[in-house]
Parts: structure tokens; sequence; C-alpha cells
């Protein structure tokens, strides 16, 4: 089973389950464990590198109040590595890609 993780906890459970073997991408998040920093990238955020504190929560409430999503999935990579799961969460737009985003590239693909 070939395994994308959409999100930095689940990346980590799934290594401490022994399944990091099986895990084929993570988030531009993702930094543990260290073997996770190596896996390709399936998200990027649409904000500025090198903000402080201050500066990111005013681009997040900003981009947010647009309607504008924070992350970026990257559909064709996705494509290219075929996951048989995606593990992702549901609860918070600001935390993750969107779970609406995530079955909309799933589900045009199959």
């Amino acid at each position: 089973m070939r395994i994308a993780s959409l999100v930095p906890s689940a990346t980590e459970m799934l290594f401490a389950l022994g399944l990091g073997d099986r895990v084929v991408a993570v988030t531009h998040e993702c930094d543990f464990p260290p073997q996770a920093r190596s896996l390709p990238h399936l998200t990027r955020t649409v904000l500025a590198a090198g903000l402080n504190a201050r500066e990111i929560d005013t681009a997040v409430k900003a981009t947010v109040g647009e309607g504008r999503a924070l992350y970026e999935l990257d559909e064709e990579r996705l494509a290219e590595l075929a996951p048989d799961l995606i593990v992702t969460q549901a609860i918070c737009d600001v935390c993750a890609v969107s779970y609406e985003d995530v079955l909309e590239v799933r589900c045009s693909r199959t």
C-alpha cells in the first residue's frame, strides 16, 4: 500500500506504527521523523517566506477572509505517485490542505 500523508501529525503516527516504508509523499511541513524530510512534498503554502509571527497572522486572516486557501496541493505529483491511501483531515483549513480540495482532486482522477 502506498500512502500520502497531508498532515504532519499523521506522518509521525504512520512512522511510529511502522508504516514509514509505505509513505510515498508528505506535506512541505513534515520534518519528523527525519526520514520524512526526504520524501516528495505534495503541498506548499501561499504565504510569502520570511514573515514574522504578526505578518503571518495578518496574511492568514487576509487570505482566509478573501476565501482563498492557505495551501496548494500538487495535483500532478499526487497523480504521478498514485497513492492507495491519502491521510488528511477535515477539521481546519488553516492547519492543512482543505479536505474538499483533496476530495476534488482525488475524485477527478478516479
